[in-house]
Order: structure tokens, then sequence, then C-alpha cells
């Protein structure tokens, strides 16, 4: 009886609690149009400009600098979806990569919330289909099986920055998100499993450790997804970043945490040399681990 009721009262909070309102809900879900040919041509000189210091992505800086490039692309383009794509994954970055301290917390949310609107934008330029039936009131997890395999990277970085965002806001917005970014994650899941290493497959070893039993968690099935994940990618960090923090973590497995931090204190910087930035962020989280040990367990 006290677990229904339990469950019945988190039901009721779920529904004022999503947190944030997407731009299909009550705002314009209409494909945006290409621009002129001129505006395009001095886009793409923009975009060339923003690709340089998003290059140079070590420093937080060049982060801010390369979204102010993108973001004068998409306002002069605002159906090209590949930039609303670097814009969802630049502001992802920039949080989870440079504001994860406390001290950080605002400016945290701030970012990977502009992360999911332009996420949420890059959906709808994607996928017409997608955009359509938003428009049509269809539900959220319905309408998103519609988008194709040219919109999973809009999708999968739209998922990642929600999932962080509603994280870092707490568990009842964590839980009344959690339909909509699973919902997108099966469907990157299904188009493309590899997508940025594993992404998928890491997602979900991450969702079904962090959800409690009744809203789907099951340590298993983390695990067999985070497996998954290494046998695509073996050499990328956050995979086993993910695995020690949140399912070692949640199992209170100290052998299996001791043995993926040690891997990842192993790990280069340049194994995988396109995304050396990332790698470095990642290698600290798992340093950061290492120092919060005693605390974990």
């Amino acid at each position: 009886m006290k677990k229904t009721l339990i469950l019945v009262a988190v039901s009721m909070a779920l529904s004022a609690c999503s947190g944030r309102k997407a731009v299909w809900d009550g705002g314009s879900t209409e494909a945006p149009a290409a621009g002129d040919t001129a505006g395009a041509a001095a886009a793409g000189d923009t975009a060339s400009a923003g690709d340089a210091k998003w290059a140079e992505r070590t420093d937080a800086a060049n982060i801010r600098a390369a979204i102010a490039e993108w973001e004068k692309v998409a306002a002069a383009s605002p159906g090209d979806a590949e930039v609303l794509v670097k814009l969802t994954r630049a502001h992802y970055f920039l949080a989870d990569g440079y504001l994860r301290g406390e001290s950080d917390e605002k400016e945290y949310l701030k970012m990977m919330d502009k992360g999911v609107k332009w996420g949420e934008k890059a959906m709808v330029a994607a996928s017409p289909e997608f955009a359509a039936a938003m428009k049509d009131g269809k539900k959220f997890p319905e309408a998103v099986k519609l988008v194709g395999k040219d919109g999973v990277p809009a999708m999968y970085w739209y998922a990642s920055s929600l999932g962080k965002w509603a994280k870092k806001k707490g568990f009842a917005v964590l839980l009344g998100q959690k339909d909509n970014v699973k919902a997108t994650m099966d469907r990157c899941l299904e188009l493309e499993p590899t997508y940025y290493y594993g992404g998928p497959h890491r997602y979900f070893g991450a969702f079904y450790a962090i959800a409690p039993s009744f809203a789907g968690g099951d340590l298993e099935k983390s695990k067999v997804h985070f497996k998954k994940s290494l046998e695509i990618a073996p050499n990328f960090v956050g995979t086993k970043v993910l695995w020690a923090a949140e399912l070692a973590v949640k199992t209170q497995d100290e052998a299996t945490f001791d043995t993926l931090i040690a891997e990842i204190e192993a790990s280069k910087e340049d194994v995988i040399p396109e995304i050396l930035p990332e790698s470095r962020v990642e290698m600290q989280k798992g340093a950061e681990l290492k120092a919060n040990r005693d605390d974990l367990f």
C-alpha cells in the first residue's frame, strides 16, 4: 500500500515537473526555409570560422566563439540542420566539459537548456515528417519514430543535452523527461547504434543504472549496454567513466570500479585523435571519481 501511494505521488508530481517548454509546445514546428544564395555563401564563410574555433575546443572560450559564429549561420539559414546540430553539441560540451562544478550550476543549466532548444530545432529541420506530426499534436514518443537516419545526430545530442539538464534539475524533473529522452535514444539505437562511439548503447547503460526499478531501471541491462558500447568503441573513455560512476557505484562493485579507473588512467588523450578535447574531459572525470572513491563506497 505504501509503495502504491509513493508511485501515485510521483506520478502526480511528474505532470508538473517536466521542467521546461519545448519548441513544439505552443511554438512553431514549421520546417524552416533555406536562406537565399548570397546569404548561404556568407553563412558558409561564417560556419568555417566556427569550425576553426571548434577545432580548438580545449579552451571554453573557443567553444563560445564557435557558438557565436554558428548562431549567425543559424539566423541566416534556419533550415541548416548540420549547423543546428553543431550548436546543440557545442552547448552540451561547454556545459559538460567546463561547467560541471557546483559554482557553475546556473550557467551549466543555462547552456544545457540552450543545447536542448537547438536540438529541438535540429530535429524539426532534419525531419519534416517529425515536424508535421508534432504540429498535428502527436505525442513526442510516437512522432520521434518518424525521424530518419539523417536525423540521428540531432536526436542524439538533443537527448544527451535534455538528459543531463534534467538530471541536474533533480529527480522529479528527470523522471518527467524520461519518456522523451528514452524514446529519442530508442530511435537512435534502432537506426545507428554505433553513432558517436556506441553512444546509444552508452546512454542505455547509464539509463538502466540510474533509473529506479519502478521507472524501468535494470542493472543487468545496464551492464549489457555498457559492454556493447565498449565492443563498438573500446577506446572511448567516456563509456568507462559512466560505467564506473553509475553502475559500479550503484551496485557497490569496488573491483569493477577500480579496474575501470585504472583503465581510464592508462588511456592516452589522443587515443581517438578527433575527440582529444572530449577524451581529456572524460579523463578528468575519471580522476574526480578516484579522488571521491571513499565517499562513493
